[in-house]
């Protein structure tokens, strides 16, 4: 076993035993250290591609549906009959909270059948706070690039 140097993290009282009832009643194996150092990890790794997405203005890995780019760590939404699913874009694929591969499609038909994902299908950013509709969302997308198009066209149209 390699030696890997510790440093304590002090949280209330009442919180750390709310934690640690809570692990024992749905997660019995883990212990609250390694949940909150996976939790930390993985909270860390959002944070820092939310970093990149704000200063740089693109992520490096993400999903391409149609014209939209769906950066990595974007969740996905979807409800049918007030049951609620989530996923989330890694790396290049949409995984659903099962574990599961699927496409827009296949997330927004998991419990219905022919329903238009677009539609039915909401997104949170990396960057973002606020939950979209994925066709308003590509909506937003096509005029920004339209309105891209433009400013390039009148830039050319001054040279």
């Amino acid at each position: 076993m390699t030696y890997a140097a510790l440093q304590a993290i002090h949280l209330p009282y009442e919180v750390y035993l709310d934690l640690e009832l809570h692990l024992l009643d749905t997660r019995p194996d883990i212990k609250p250290g390694a949940f909150i150092q996976e939790l930390v990890q993985h909270w860390l790794a959002l944070d820092k591609e939310r970093h990149a997405v704000r200063t740089q203005g693109q992520a490096l890995r993400g999903f391409q549906w149609k014209s939209v780019f769906l950066p990595d760590g974007t969740r996905l939404r979807t409800s049918y009959q007030h049951n609620v699913e989530f996923a989330t874009v890694v790396s290049e694929q949409i995984v659903a909270d099962d574990g599961q591969v699927l496409t827009p499609s296949q997330f927004a038909n998991r419990q219905a059948s022919a329903r238009n994902a677009w539609r039915f299908v909401w997104l949170r950013l990396p960057a973002e706070d606020y939950w979209v509709r994925a066709d308003q969302f590509r909506s937003r997308v096509e005029t920004g690039q339209q309105q891209h198009s433009m400013n390039q066209h009148t830039l050319a149209e001054k040279v």
